[in-house]
């Protein structure tokens, strides 16, 4: 049986806490419950859609917006034309009047690590790793076998992306080299200095871990010689035709050109931040970008569509969990779904000052998100993640109705 951190689908790269039992408990009964509400929201929708209008889904998220669970609140539909049904309601700031709009740039938290996956990917695909999939932390860094516990010597890629390196949720300190201003070098840091002791998870089987897909970009940094985020703007945006992604927060820290992130504060209501957390991180979560972008790489995962880069079989491996990580594939959860008449892939992403969720049918060509721009402590609070829940389980539920005029 895999351990109950195996189960978790929603912790987000956050600041470095300990996780209780309970809080492991809630977000496996969360995840529990999602999936059978999931389920029941099948509805009754046709086998293909056309191009046609982008309906508006505003009176989805007036509600939640006007009982105060977060200042802005976004969502979408997707199908293999892009963007089909959009809507956003509330605030870019909490206490200001300045309304969020369709456009705006959101940050997506661990939903970067499935694009992480796919560059990384292209490089397999390319044979920039010497072993592909494969290749091994020690192959790539053989400097560092004095360095690292040498369990995690042969912790390969593929494990990697998959969190069966053995590794824990967060590096040791992740602000330990803030003042380095090399980014790459400071990825090297953490790891040299994160896998120095031996593994506090078995190796080769999942465990939610944001150090993994550090040490996995920092291996594709070393390997190619550039950054995390030129790879990510060169490899993957640039080709898909993505021009609104980059790192951190969206905007800038002091105007209202995008929206802010909020946390509770010790009164209850939300305070506004640009919060984000090192960006030595950017693998495992650090990326904001437009839904309408977003729904580009979304669209690499409808089976029936003709991929943009990589072929079907290349993206068919990264849904695929392999044979011990149990659900977790290359940066989603896969589950086989009654609404989606197939695998759904899904994923979950804050930091701790967002919230997103998105879940894809790549059989039906489908695909439901929706983000925040707040967030309670995941650690002690799952209100944003119900209430996202919420929203696509009725976008789900409602399909046929909201693009009636764009099904046969």
């Amino acid at each position: 049986m895999q351990p109950m951190t195996a189960q978790q689908p929603c912790l987000p790269n956050g600041p470095s806490r300990g996780r209780s039992h309970a809080a492991k408990m809630k977000c496996f009964v969360a995840l529990i419950a999602t999936c059978v509400a999931l389920d029941a929201n099948v509805g009754s929708v046709a086998e293909e859609p056309t191009s046609g209008p982008v309906f508006n889904l505003d009176a989805y998220l007036e509600e939640p917006i006007a009982q105060g669970q977060t200042p802005g609140l976004w969502a979408a539909i997707i199908d293999g034309t892009g963007v089909r049904a959009i809507g956003a309601a509330g605030v870019r700031r909490q206490g200001a009047s300045r309304a969020v709009t369709a456009d705006d740039l959101l940050h997506i938290g661990s939903n970067t690590k499935a694009m992480t996956a796919t560059m990384l990917a292209m490089l397999v695909e390319d044979g920039t790793f010497a072993n592909g999939w494969e290749t091994t932390i020690l192959e790539v860094f053989p400097e560092l076998r004095e360095d690292i516990h040498e369990k995690y010597h042969p912790v390969t890629l593929s494990q990697l992306v998959r969190m069966e390196g053995g590794m824990v949720h967060m590096p040791n300190d992740q602000w330990a080299y803030a003042r380095t201003p090399n980014i790459v070098k400071r990825r090297y840091k953490i790891i040299q200095e994160s896998l120095g002791s031996a593994p506090r998870e078995l190796v080769g089987w999942y465990a939610y871990s944001n150090l993994s897909y550090v040490v996995a970009g920092a291996m594709a940094e070393r390997v190619t010689g550039e950054s995390w985020e030129t790879l990510m703007e060169e490899r993957l945006f640039a080709p898909l035709g993505i021009t609104t992604a980059g790192f951190g927060p969206p905007g800038s820290h002091r105007g209202m050109d995008q929206p802010w992130g909020h946390q509770r504060s010790d009164r209850g209501g939300w305070k506004s931040n640009k919060f984000d957390n090192d960006p030595m991180l950017g693998p495992a979560g650090t990326i904001h970008i437009s839904i309408g972008d977003w729904a580009r790489f979304v669209a690499l995962w409808f089976r029936e569509r003709e991929p943009e880069i990589l072929g079907r079989a290349a993206l068919d491996e990264l849904t695929d969990p392999g044979s011990s990580a149990g659900d977790y594939a290359a940066g989603w959860f896969a589950w086989y779904r009654g609404w989606a008449r197939g695998r759904a892939l899904f994923h979950d992403g804050s930091n701790l000052s967002w919230r997103s969720s998105l879940w894809i049918a790549p059989e039906r060509g489908l695909a439901y998100l929706s983000v925040a721009n707040a967030t309670e402590d995941i650690y002690g609070g799952d209100d944003t993640f119900w209430m996202l829940d919420s929203i696509i389980g009725r976008l789900i539920q409602d399909t046929p109705a909201i693009l009636a005029e764009g099904y046969d």
